[in-house]
C-alpha cells in the first residue's frame, strides 16, 4: 500500500518501482505491433496503472504487470498457432531497441515458455 495515496502498489521487474504514462505507453504499442493480425485480434490499451487485452468479442482482461499483460495476450489470441507466431515475432525483435523494450521482449519470451509449459502439464 502506497502511503501517500492509500492504492495497492503491484511490483513489476520489467518497469522497476516507478510506473509513467510514457512507459505504458510504449510497452502497450510494443505489444501491440507484435500481436498485429493474430487471430482473435486482441488490442491493449492503457488504463490507469495498467493496461487492459480487449478481444473482439468485447471480453477484456486487466493486467497490472507486463507478465500479465503478454500472458493475457496470449489468452486471447488462442492456440498454439498464436503463441508460435508471437514466440517468432519477439525472437526477431530481440534484443530491444531500449532497456525498457528489451526488458519487455524477454518478459514476452517468458511468458510464451510458461504458457507453453502450462499447456504440455494439462
Amino acid at each position: 500500500m502506497c502511503g501517500a495515496c492509500g492504492r495497492a502498489v503491484i511490483a513489476d521487474p520489467v518497469l522497476g518501482p516507478v510506473r509513467r504514462m510514457r512507459d505504458l505507453l510504449l510497452v502497450a504499442q510494443l505489444v501491440n505491433v507484435l500481436a498485429d493480425g493474430l487471430a482473435g485480434g486482441p488490442v491493449v490499451r492503457v488504463i490507469g496503472e495498467g493496461w487492459i487485452v480487449a478481444g473482439r468479442t468485447g471480453r477484456t482482461t486487466p493486467c497490472d504487470t507486463v507478465r500479465e499483460l503478454w500472458l493475457a495476450m496470449l489468452d486471447h489470441g488462442r492456440g498454439a498457432g498464436a503463441t508460435s507466431c508471437i514466440a517468432e515475432r519477439i525472437a526477431r525483435s530481440l534484443p530491444g531497441a531500449s532497456p525498457l523494450a528489451d526488458r519487455v521482449l524477454r518478459e514476452g519470451m517468458a511468458a510464451v515458455n510458461d504458457s507453453r509449459g502450462g499447456a504440455a502439464s494439462s
